[in-house]
């Protein structure tokens, strides 16, 4: 059995009376129309907080009410970029309306840092606790969740899953029998998945990008001879750092 500290145990308790996932807004929906929308979604902008949070429940409200493809024309009224919006939607739309008023002193950013995480009241529960920075909460959540990381197989089967359905969709679409605000609409489901799958190689990217300069650091290190080396040990390099040439056999 194992014996809880008591400030994790209050952490815990504090944590759960909240439900994890409540994607509500606190706007109402019914005394807003597109106009009125798009105004507090530039004032939220222009406020010195940025606005994010009046941002993302009013793109909640933008995708729930209209069409698909609106969320992007609803960021291009207010300046600002299509991702920035989603981005803000999606932390918005992950947390229940109060829980904002229970950690007053953490940033929008904090709530953004631990919004996948199935126990993200917990974590900032102790941001708010301890006095944590953005920086803190990501490694100390990070050390904690790096155990539970997905297998490779688990990834990549959705992933071959999705290929395969566009693959089909390719092969049976025909673009000249849809009406123009069909296409429109699925151009900007498209450009959705494409900055999705964009985000996704990027973060691949980030992953393998510190071993490669670490083996690249490592072999410049080895070729470089250092300060007041041997003769020896120069002549030792410059014949390891000399292609080897093959000679044919003469018979």
């Amino acid at each position: 059995m194992r014996i809880m500290p008591i400030d994790e145990f209050l952490e815990e308790t504090e944590a759960s009376r909240t439900p994890a996932v409540v994607p509500a807004s606190p706007i109402d929906g019914r005394s807003y129309d597109w106009n009125r929308i798009v105004s507090e979604g530039r004032a939220a902008r222009a406020a010195a907080d940025g606005g994010a949070w009046h941002i993302g429940h009013l793109a909640l409200l933008v995708e729930k009410r209209y069409r698909s493809g609106t969320l992007q024309r609803f960021a291009e009224a207010i300046g600002e970029s299509y991702g920035t919006v989603r981005r803000f939607r999606w932390v918005a739309g992950a947390y229940e309306p109060t829980v904002r008023t229970r950690f007053t002193g953490l940033t929008f950013s904090h709530f953004q840092a631990v919004a996948s995480l199935p126990d993200r009241l917990l974590w900032l529960q102790r941001a708010y606790r301890r006095g944590w920075s953005v920086d803190r909460l990501v490694q100390e959540s990070r050390k904690a969740t790096t155990g539970r990381a997905p297998s490779e197989a688990l990834l990549r089967k959705p992933i071959e899953a999705a290929s395969r359905r566009l693959a089909r969709l390719c092969d049976e679409l025909d673009a000249e029998a849809l009406d123009p605000d069909a296409r429109a609409h699925l151009t900007a489901a498209v450009d959705d998945l494409a900055e999705q799958l964009a985000t996704l190689r990027a973060r691949l990217a980030e992953t393998r990008q510190p071993s490669q300069t670490r083996r690249r650091a490592t072999a410049k290190r080895r070729a470089t001879p250092k300060r007041g080396a041997s003769p020896k040990r120069l002549a030792t390099l410059k014949r390891k750092a000399t292609p080897k040439r093959r000679v044919a056999s003469v018979r």
